[in-house]
């Protein structure tokens, strides 16, 4: 946080003060003339980062009631501007505050027009300000701070008087419901605290009829409070001089144990109630202030900045946050890890050492691999002739005048085989011949070559027998999965040979014998 650095405005003299923690502290103490003194800007130029918050405590203010029509945004902020154009000449140093709606038919808004009117002995201290870069905070007045030092003190009324003892002289503060409505600096001479407190007790008289007049205040409400904020050295002399009436109701505290209340710790020697005012300002200063935005520029650069900087520093955090389980999710998997690898070298540590242990075999380990896994596929290919059993019987149910006399089985990766006699195919090369090289899906079948001959027949029925031959095919073909793949009948019946022989004779002959290929895929 930057230093605080509040200057206190009096008709006389601008006094500079630094407040850190409830701590008031004396900077530097100029003469308020038309410019300000060199000395002025040395001050400034010692703390370019500091905030500047002004406290003005003079005479030239002005407080000023009046009603406008209900409007919002826009529309209001230009009337109210109007208003102030119209009042006041110079608004650089002015404001307007809400003092709430009027109930009615005509909805409208009570606001405070005020204004501090000698802007001129101001501006040469706030152009200085600024032409160093300054950030002034605000401009505010003692009025303005009434409210808050009322509620720090204790006295949550809505409506009573403050009158406080500055060093610019004793200001009368009103306060109506909760807002200042009216203040007034009056200058009280002589070095006497009775005859201070005598003038200030008739001047609080004075001050309430004055409200009653202007119809601040009704004349038949009760008794307004007056809270007085008297030196600790003369709490007597304010004690006989105010008085409680029917129309007042006074209330005497002094500057010491206001201090205490408001926190503040320690102040300068010889600071009156003006002492109050600026812990306050420094500690809790109020939402509305004098000064325009030319004056309040670099503040409001900074307070950008800051904002900024806050902002990112949210969004950073809210990243964070939401990171964090993420975070902490890679560190347990990382653990995780890490309790694996050092599994994993355990274990093969185990193993190397139960490996030592072995007994030698007359191969490598390699060799062995390959063997197992040749054996794997050798073991998945071995087919059982058992299945091929009982198509083959089924067959012969429906033919039992075959007779077989010669079976040849074998277990190949092609469907078929060669016809007997004919050129057998290329063997395959080495690759292929190897069990292990073949793939786990590749099919396999199972082939069978058949010789047989038929009985109950003669040998010169060469129709029967072939049709009891074909007969036999065809129940083989019926059997799921069973593919003929080559039939060699018991006769030769190409055109171009020729058949001789007696017709009707009976020979006494062997009888013709036949060879069948068929095949069947092992998974079907």
């Amino acid at each position: 946080m930057p230093a605080k650095r509040i200057l206190y405005f009096t008709a006389s003299q601008v006094g500079a003060y630094s407040w850190k923690s409830g701590v008031l502290t004396q900077d530097a103490l100029f003469e308020n003339s038309e410019e300000a003194p060199p000395a002025f800007g040395e001050y400034v130029a010692d703390a370019p980062k500091a905030l500047y918050d002004l406290l003005v405590d003079i005479v030239e203010e002005d407080f000023h009631q009046e009603s406008i029509p209900f409007l919002r945004s826009g529309d209001r902020r230009s009337m109210l501007n109007l208003k102030l154009a119209q009042r006041y000449r110079d608004t650089s140093l002015a404001m307007t505050l809400s003092l709430g709606y009027q109930s009615g038919p005509r909805r409208e808004e009570s606001i405070l027009f005020a204004s501090l009117t000698n802007t001129q002995s101001l501006q040469p201290w706030l152009e200085a300000l600024v032409g160093r870069e300054a950030r002034i905070a605000g401009v505010y007045s003692v009025p303005l701070l009434a409210p808050a030092l009322a509620k720090r003190l204790g006295f949550p009324q809505k409506r009573f008087l403050l009158i406080s003892l500055q060093q610019a002289g004793i200001r009368q503060s009103f306060v109506d419901n909760g807002q200042i409505r009216f203040s007034r600096l009056s200058q009280i001479y002589g070095d006497d605290m009775a005859e201070r407190a005598g003038a200030m007790a008739a001047e609080t008289s004075r001050l309430h009829q004055y409200l009653i007049n202007m119809r601040m205040m009704p004349r038949d409400s009760a008794a307004l409070d007056v809270i007085v904020l008297a030196p600790d050295e003369a709490q007597s002399d304010f004690q006989r001089a105010c008085v409680s009436t029917e129309e007042l109701n006074y209330h005497i505290v002094t500057a010491g144990a206001a201090a205490k209340m408001t926190g503040l710790k320690s102040a300068p020697a010889g600071m009156l109630a003006e002492r109050l005012f600026l812990n306050l300002l420094a500690h809790s200063p109020p939402s509305r202030q004098f000064a325009a935005d030319d004056y309040r520029r670099f503040f409001n650069i900074w307070r950008m900045r800051v904002a900024t900087h806050a902002t990112s520093a949210a969004v950073f955090s809210i990243c964070v946050l939401l990171a964090l389980p993420r975070l902490m999710d890679y560190y347990a998997v990382r653990d995780m890890i890490g309790d694996n690898q050092a599994q994993e070298r355990r274990l093969n540590t185990q193993y190397t050492h139960l490996q030592a242990k072995f007994q030698k075999t007359p191969t490598s380990t390699e060799n062995l691999k390959a063997l197992i896994k040749n054996y794997i596929v050798l073991e998945k290919q071995s087919v059982s002739i058992d299945k091929m059993f009982v198509e083959l019987s089924k067959a012969l149910a429906v033919v039992p005048q075959i007779e077989i006399e010669r079976i040849e089985w074998e277990i190949s990766g092609a469907p078929r085989r060669a016809t007997p006699g004919a050129k057998p195919p290329p063997s395959p090369p080495p690759a292929a011949a190897d069990p292990a090289a073949k793939s786990a899906g590749a099919p396999v079948f199972e082939i069978v070559q058949l010789s047989g001959k038929v009985n109950a027949a003669q040998a010169s029925d060469l129709r029967g027998i072939t049709q009891l031959v074909n007969q036999f095919v065809l129940a083989l073909r019926a059997r799921p999965g069973v593919e003929v793949s080559s039939t060699q009948l018991p006769f030769d019946l190409n055109a171009e040979k020729s058949i001789s022989g007696d017709i009707g004779a009976v020979r006494e002959t062997e009888v013709p014998r036949f060879t069948i290929i068929f095949s069947k895929r092992v998974d079907s």
